[in-house]
């Protein structure tokens, strides 16, 4: 744990700019938090296109990712980012693909996730690419029920995002509606090249059979276009599992991105 400690102290030693607004979009009643996060080299490097990452949860997490990606391009161990932080304004609804019928969880939560990709595709990365300069690669990242967004996103709009990273995400929500589909969707086959990432960590019971279901699933079914990376961190609980998997997922991301020839 003191390890833990002293790596975020100093992962939040490197700085960025960051922009901050409020959203109001056409296709949500409630409106996000946008919050932009430039590399160190955006305002130097005129002529430069950066790939974007967006960070669900974006005031607990954008900045823990803008930081981890800064300490790794220092290093050459992951291209700069534009990091956009997306806070949304009711958590469990506009990140749940579906309506909650579990007793196990909120029963009656959910059902936003369809309309707040749609804003995503059609409203924020429009807005994003007109006003900074990116490369068109996208990454979405995500955890818990956040995650499960990202699950969602993985295969109902498989091009809007070039990569996906998902840690802990919530499989069991609403019937496991969501890993069904995902999985019914790489078992069609898969023709988008796509990263994607999972992890989990001392989650047992229903979280952790879901789980170990579904990458078996996606393990055994996947085309050669889909790049999987899994991890588990048996000490680590379930709070903690960006934290414990973000190094590792966004090393991974860089070299899937190095045989993209991503720049």
């Amino acid at each position: 744990m003191k390890t833990l400690l002293w790596a975020l102290l100093w992962v939040f030693s490197f700085s960025s700019h960051a922009q901050t607004r409020s959203e109001q979009g056409h296709t949500l009643s409630a409106k996000p938090e946008i919050k932009v996060i430039l590399p160190a080299s955006y305002s130097s490097e005129q002529t430069k296109d950066y790939p974007v990452i967006y960070v669900l949860d974006g005031k607990l997490n954008a900045q823990l990712v803008a930081s981890m990606l800064a300490r790794l391009a220092v290093s050459q161990g992951a291209r700069e980012h534009i990091v956009v932080g997306i806070e949304p304004a009711n958590r469990l609804h506009d990140f749940a693909p579906t309506v909650n019928t579990d007793p196990r969880g909120p029963v009656g939560e959910g059902g936003g996730a369809p309309a707040f990709i749609e804003y995503l595709e059609s409203e924020l990365i429009p807005e994003v690419n007109s006003q900074y300069r990116t490369s068109g690669y996208n990454t979405l990242a995500g955890h818990s029920i956040a995650g499960l967004f990202v699950i969602h996103a993985f295969h109902s709009r498989p091009t809007l995002f070039q990569a996906h990273l998902a840690f802990s995400p919530a499989l069991w929500w609403s019937t496991r509606a969501t890993a069904k589909r995902a999985e019914q969707y790489v078992i069609s086959g898969i023709t988008t090249p796509s990263f994607l990432y999972l992890n989990i960590g001392n989650e047992a019971g229903e979280m952790k059979s879901v789980y170990s279901g579904f990458t078996n699933t996606i393990a055994r079914n996947r085309s050669v276009d889909l790049i999987l990376q899994l991890e588990e961190f048996t000490d680590t609980p379930h709070d903690l599992t960006m934290t414990a998997g973000l190094y590792n997922a966004l090393t991974g991301l860089n070299q899937y991105q190095q045989g993209q020839k991503v720049h």
